[in-house]
C-alpha cells in the first residue's frame, strides 16, 4: 500500500520554541521503519508545502499523522482534507497526546487512532485495512464514534525498544539542512528511552507508558550513532543522564568506536548534582548543552509539582555544567498567582545562577496529566483552542491582570536571553559570532516570538479565540460513511 505520514504545520497562535528550532519528524520517521513492504513518504508541513500536491501525485491509500496537543485541530484540518480529497482513504493518528486524550480526535474524518507505538502497531492497522478487516481486533486502538471513542482492547504500551527498526531518517534527508535547535545545525533527533522514572504532576509521560520505562540497551544506542552523519545529535528522552552503569557503557562504546559528536541531553538537577564525575566523562566526549526541568525558584513550588527536588540541587547542577563548560537549557514554570515580587525573586535567581537559555512556562494543566481534573474547570479558554495549550498562553486566571502577566513574562525573557552583553559575559559554549547566520536567525526568531507575546493577551479575545478553535469546514454530509464494523463491548469515552 502508499502510505503517506504527514506532520502536521504548526497554529498559528502557538507561540514559543517553534521560531528557534526545527527538529526532524522522529515519530514518523519510526512509524515508516515499521512499514517495510508498503511505499512510504513523509510530508513534513513544518518546513514543507503541499499537502494537496501531494496528495494528487503520490495518491496514498493511507494518511497517518501524529501531534501534541498544540496540533489537534491541525491535524482534524489536515484528516478532511484528505476524506474531500478521496473519501477512501484512510486516515490514521497517533502521537503522545492521542494516547493520553483520544476523544480530542472523535470526527469523521478520523478512521483510526493509535493509543501507544506507532512503529509495532501501525503494521496492524495497514494490513487490516488492505484486507478490509475490523479494527476493533487490533489491540491498543481508539475508533471515533460520534463525539466519542471506542477503545479496542488494551495492550502495553511498546515492546522491548531494541527490537524497534532504526527511523528512517532517509525519507527527510533532503531537509536535513533545515532542521535545527539554536545554533545546532545540521541536528539528528534520537530517542534511548520511552516514559519516565519520575511522576511530576504537571507532566504526563510516565502516565503515556502507564508509570513503566523503557529504555534502549548501550549497544543499540551506539549502533544507531554510528549511521548518524550530523555532528549534532539531540537525544530527546525527558531523561537521558539517569543510571551511571547504563551511561558507563555508553561512553566506553563511544570511545572503542571512535565517536565524535556534540550532544544535547535531558537530565534532572539532583542526579546532576550527586554525580559530576560523570558530567566531566560526558563533557570530554562533546556533551554540548543539558536541558533541565529546573521548574522553579522555591522549594515551595517545586513541592506542590511532586519534583522530587530542591533548589539548592538546581543551583548546584548548573554550577556543576559551567565548571566543565556545559551549557544549561533550563526551563522554568511560572504560577498564576504570580506578583511583581515572584517575578523579580525568579530574575534574582537567573541572574545568581548564570542562567541564558531559558524557556519560561506559565503553568498549563494539560490533559491526561495528574493536575487536569484540579485545574479544568478554572480554564479561562476553551478546551478546543488547543493552539494554547503550548506552554507559553496563560490558561488559568491571574492575580494581577492578564497583560500585566504577559508583560512581566516578557520582561524577564528580554532580561534575561535577549541581551548579547550578558550572552558574552557568562562565556556560553554554543555561542557563536555575532553577526553569524546562525546568531541572526536566533534573533530574528526571537522577535517573532517577542511580538507574539506583546500581543498575547490578545488571543484570549473572542474573535482570535474562535480562530483558535477553527478545525476547518467540516465534511460533507453527503460524503460516504465509514463501513461498518462489528460491535465490541469495549470502553466508549467522551
Amino acid at each position: 500500500m502508499r502510505i503517506l505520514l504527514v506532520r502536521p504545520p504548526v497554529p498559528r497562535h502557538t507561540m514559543g520554541l517553534k521560531h528557534v528550532m526545527i527538529c526532524e519528524p522522529l515519530e514518523l520517521e519510526y512509524v515508516a521503519a515499521g512499514l517495510a513492504g508498503h511505499e512510504v513518504q513523509i510530508l513534513d508541513l513544518i518546513v514543507e508545502r503541499g499537502l494537496e500536491a501531494r496528495l494528487r501525485s503520490f495518491r496514498p491509500d493511507v494518511v497517518g499523522t501524529s501531534c501534541y496537543v498544540t496540533g489537534v485541530n491541525e491535524v482534524i484540518k489536515l484528516c478532511r482534507s484528505v476524506k474531500r480529497w478521496n473519501p477512501a482513504c484512510r486516515t490514521v493518528v497517533g502521537g503522545v497526546h492521542a494516547s493520553r486524550a483520544p476523544e480530542d480526535f472523535a470526527d469523521p474524518a478520523v478512521d483510526c487512532i493509535v493509543l501507544g507505538d506507532g512503529t509495532t502497531v501501525m503494521p496492524e492497522v495497514v494490513a487490516a485495512f488492505a484486507a478490509n478487516r475490523s479494527l476493533e481486533d487490533i489491540p491498543g486502538l481508539a475508533l471515533p464514534r460520534g463525539a466519542a471513542v471506542l477503545r479496542t482492547q488494551g495492550r502495553a504500551y511498546m515492546p522491548h525498544p531494541d527490537t524497534l527498526p532504526l527511523p528512517r531518517r532517509d525519507l527527510v534527508a533532503h531537509l536535513q539542512h533545515r532542521y535545527y535547535y539554536l545554533f545546532h545545525q545540521p541536528v539528528a533527533t534520537m530517542k534511548t528511552a520511552w516514559g519516565c522514572w519520575y511522576k511530576c504532576n504537571f507532566c504526563f509521560t510516565w502516565q503515556i507508558t502507564d508509570g513503566h520505562a523503557y529504555a534502549r540497551s548501550p549497544e543499540s544506542i551506539v549502533a544507531e550513532l554510528e549511521t548518524i552523519t550530523a555532528d549534532d545529535v539531540y537525544i530527546v528522552d525527558d531523561i537521558f543522564l539517569i543510571k551511571p552503569s547504563r551511561l558507563a557503557r555508553i561512553a566506553q562504546l563511544i570511545r572503542e568506536k571512535g565517536i565524535r559528536k556534540k550532544y544535547l541531553v535531558y537530565a534532572r538537577a539532583d542526579f546532576i548534582a550527586a554525580n559530576e564525575d560523570i558530567i566531566a566523562e560526558w563533557a570530554g566526549l562533546g556533551l554540548s548543552a543539558v536541558f533541565i526541568g529546573l521548574e522553579a525558584a522555591t522549594n515551595l513550588e517545586l513541592s506542590a509539582m511532586d519534583k522530587g527536588t530542591t533548589v539548592d540541587f538546581n543551583r548546584e547542577a548548573i554550577a556543576v555544567l559551567r565548571r566543565h563548560g556545559v551549557d544549561t537549557y533550563g526551563s522554568l514554570i511560572t504560577q498564576p498567582d504570580y506578583t511583581p515580587q515572584d517575578w523579580e525573586r525568579l530574575w534574582r535567581f537567573i541572574e545568581e545562577t548564570g542562567l541564558f537559555y531559558v524557556n519560561i512556562s506559565p503553568l498549563t494543566p494539560l490533559p491526561g496529566t495528574s493536575i487536569w481534573d484540579a485545574y479544568k474547570d478554572r480554564l479561562t479558554v476553551s478546551r478546543r483552542a488547543h493552539g494554547l495549550f503550548d506552554l507559553s498562553h496563560v490558561l488559568l486566571p491571574t492575580r494581577v491582570p492578564l497583560k500585566a502577566y504577559y508583560r512581566s513574562l516578557l520582561r524577564l525573557y528580554l532580561r534575561t536571553c535577549v541581551d548579547p552583553r550578558r550572552a558574552r559575559r557568562l562565556s556560553l559554549r554554543s555561542l557563536p559570532p555575532v553577526w553569524s547566520p546562525k546568531y541572526l536567525r536566533l534573533w530574528f526568531g526571537s522577535l517573532r516570538i517577542l511580538l507574539q507575546m506583546i500581543r498575547a493577551h490578545r488571543h484570549h479575545d473572542p474573535r482570535d479565540l474562535a480562530l483558535a478553535e477553527d478545525r476547518g469546514p467540516p465534511l460533507a454530509e453527503s460524503a460516504p460513511p465509514r463501513p461498518p464494523e462489528r460491535a465490541l463491548g469495549a470502553e466508549l469515552r467522551t
